[in-house]
């Protein structure tokens, strides 16, 4: 994988990457798919501790309680190909520090997509997909076994890394509501900075399941540390997206 030396002092956005025999820059599209998703509460010391590296602190939504999200997606349509991916992330406190009441406004800004994430763990199928994450944003993508699994009532995302589980979640296939578009901050650590992209996204055929969804752990080193979060458990939230639409911008420093 190589980046076009020709373009090193440009805009960000006007990067591109030779990756895998494609030609990729920005904004990155991933036009179709579908998605499991869960909201856990978890402890916010632990998840500090497991980012220390990043800089970044997790936003608090209850004394000593923050936000982890489980997403679970099978992609179809994407500019890195087809692809499964399994993704853990942490909302964080804005590299702003801007005010707001306490706990609330973290509940209030995540709710509205408003509040930025830090994904702490991604596993994908593909080195195609694994490398773009990798070279275009910082994203700590590694390829592993996913098993995505539908049925006419449920669907199931398996994850195994180094020949064990790690984890199985689990939720109803059922939705009919379209959301409006939403464009959310998504943080990383890119060529030794804190940088900030955008993500633009489109949902159809959505369903929410407040304290649905199922997720299982295995016996994987990081199943032990969703554990030491407090996991498993029923999630605060679940949702099934029948079809999603993403952009990614380029990653501008913090």
């Amino acid at each position: 994988m190589q980046r076009d030396p020709s373009v090193v002092n440009q805009d960000p956005s006007a990067r591109r990457f030779d990756i895998e025999g494609e030609r990729l820059g920005y904004p990155t599209r991933f036009q179709d798919g579908c998605a499991a998703t869960g909201l856990f509460l978890v402890k916010s010391r632990v998840a500090n501790e497991l980012i220390a590296d990043s800089g970044f602190t997790v936003a608090q939504v209850a004394p000593g309680r923050a936000v982890l999200t489980l997403n679970c997606v099978h992609y179809t349509d994407t500019d890195c190909g087809a692809y499964d991916e399994i993704a853990m992330a942490f909302f964080v406190e804005e590299s702003s520090r801007r005010a707001r009441v306490p706990y609330v406004g973290a509940i209030l800004d995540i709710m509205r997509g408003q509040c930025p994430s830090y994904t702490w763990n991604i596993q994908v199928t593909s080195a195609l997909s694994r490398d773009a994450g990798l070279l275009m944003w910082g994203f700590p993508k590694t390829i592993e076994e996913i098993d995505y699994q539908r049925s006419e009532e449920d669907a199931t995302f398996r994850l195994r890394r180094d020949g064990q589980e790690v984890l199985r979640y689990s939720l109803r296939v059922q939705g009919e509501q379209q959301p409006a578009p939403l464009t959310s901050p998504v943080y990383s650590v890119f060529e030794g900075a804190q940088q900030v992209s955008y993500l633009n996204q489109e949902y159809r055929e959505v369903g929410y399941q407040p304290g649905g969804g199922r997720l299982e752990l295995g016996g994987h080193a990081l199943a032990q540390q969703l554990r030491t979060l407090g996991l498993p458990r029923r999630p605060l939230i679940a949702s099934w997206m029948g079809h999603l639409c993403f952009s990614m911008s380029a990653p501008q420093k913090l």
